[in-house]
């Protein structure tokens, strides 16, 4: 096999239409392939390392009142809901997301570090992703929660809003005393 082999391998007489695709078939395999074999440079995992724990709980409340007034002002626009009161319960805070730099060492196995940014308070993590904390359970209580209607309208309007099943979600009627 020398060099008049690959010559004549390469004359356009001897390729046709089966063998092209053959071909960059076979090449677009072998890239896929090469491709997968060496892994990417950067990549991103999930951690769950909050800034610190006051701020956290912070964020996690300032989290729960807002969708508390969000889902209060829906509600209370439902015909016949009357006065309402809404108290949400998180499982846990904010899960961050932070950018991960991976470098494959051959032999040695690889190397994880995250990607830190410059800014005016020094050297921080690159926040890919913060995921909201999830809901465990919301309690809504009003006037008109005698009716199962406006409890069913209720209901799916919390639903809807924030994503909780319905077996997570409480209706009460609000005592005569509060609604005033």
């Amino acid at each position: 096999m020398g060099r008049d082999f690959f010559k004549e391998l390469f004359k356009a007489k001897n390729w046709n239409r089966s063998s092209l695709l053959v071909f960059a078939g076979a090449l677009g395999l072998f890239l896929l392939l090469a491709g997968n074999a060496f892994p990417a440079e950067s990549s991103s995992r999930e951690t769950d390392e909050p800034q610190s724990t006051a701020d956290e709980a912070a964020y996690v409340q300032e989290y729960a009142s807002n969708l508390e007034q969000t889902l209060t002002g829906v509600i209370e626009s439902i015909q016949g809901a009357g006065h309402v009161k809404v108290a949400v319960t998180l499982e846990a805070g904010p899960q961050t997301v932070y950018a991960l730099d991976e470098t494959d060492r051959g032999e040695n196995g690889s190397e994880v570090q995250h990607i830190l940014m410059e800014d005016s308070s020094g050297q921080s993590a690159l926040v890919e992703m913060v995921w909201e904390p999830e809901i465990r359970g919301i309690a809504v209580v009003c006037q008109g929660a005698a009716d199962v209607q406006v409890q069913a309208q209720i209901t799916e309007a919390v639903s809807v809003l924030t994503g909780v099943s319905s077996n997570r979600i409480s209706i009460a009627k609000m005592n005569e005393s509060e609604g005033t």
